[in-house]
C-alpha cells in the first residue's frame, strides 16, 4: 500500500519488483498520472485517513514523502495500523524535521510552510508540516507501532560539509 502514492513512481518500482501494489492519493491529478502511466497499478482517490480497505489485509505500508504533508497525522497513521495485518511493516521516509525546523524559524512547535523549486523551466511549491520527532513517533507509539529502524542518509554539500536533509522509518505494527 502506497499511502500518498503522488504518480506512483514508487508503486511503479515496487511492482516491477514483483509487490502486488495498491496506491492512494488524495490529488485527483496525481491519481490519474498513476492510473494512466503505462506501467501502473492500481490506485485510488482517497485521503489517508479514509483509505477503501478491509481492516487487516496488508503487509507493508509505505509513506514516501508524503507523511509531511497530511493534516492528520495521527489519524492516518491510525489508518495504516488499521489496514495493515499484525506484524506488518510501515517504511516512512521525509524531510528530516531537522531540516524544516530551518524552514519555520523553529523545532519545537508544528507549522505549516511552503517553499518553491525551480527546474528546466519549471517553478513547483510544495506546502508542507514542519513537525519536531516527537510527533512522528507518538503517532507511531499511539497506533501500536514498534520502530525497527531510523536512518538520517548524510549527504555531502557542494562545499564538502555533510548535511542531513531525509529521514527513513521502518516501523512494525504490533498485534491487537
Amino acid at each position: 500500500m502506497d499511502v500518498g502514492c503522488g504518480e506512483g513512481r514508487l508503486g511503479r518500482v515496487l511492482a516491477s519488483s514483483g509487490h502486488r501494489v495498491v496506491g492512494f492519493d488524495a490529488s485527483m491529478t496525481s491519481v490519474r498520472a498513476a492510473a494512466t502511466h503505462p506501467e501502473g497499478h492500481p490506485v485510488a482517490l482517497a485521503d489517508a485517513v479514509r483509505m477503501p480497505l478491509a481492516d487487516d489485509v496488508a503487509d507493508l505500508a509505505i509513506a514516501f514523502m508524503s507523511l509531511h504533508d497530511f493534516d492528520e497525522l495521527p489519524a492516518a497513521v491510525a489508518e495504516v495500523a488499521r489496514v495493515l495485518v499484525p506484524g506488518g511493516r510501515f517504511c516512512i521516509a521525509l524531510l528530516h524535521p531537522a531540516l524544516t525546523a530551518r524552514l519555520v524559524d523553529g523545532y519545537a512547535a508544528e507549522r505549516r510552510y511552503s517553499f518553491t523549486v525551480q527546474n528546466a523551466g519549471l517553478e513547483m511549491t510544495y506546502e508542507e508540516t514542519h513537525r519536531p520527532l516527537g510527533a512522528y513517533f507518538d503517532a507511531l507509539e499511539t497506533s501500536r507501532f514498534v520502530v525497527e529502524s531510523l536512518r538520517e542518509p548524510v549527504a555531502v554539500r557542494d562545499d564538502g560539509r555533510p548535511v542531513v536533509n531525509f529521514l527513513h522509518v521502518r516501523g512494525r505494527l504490533l498485534g491487537r
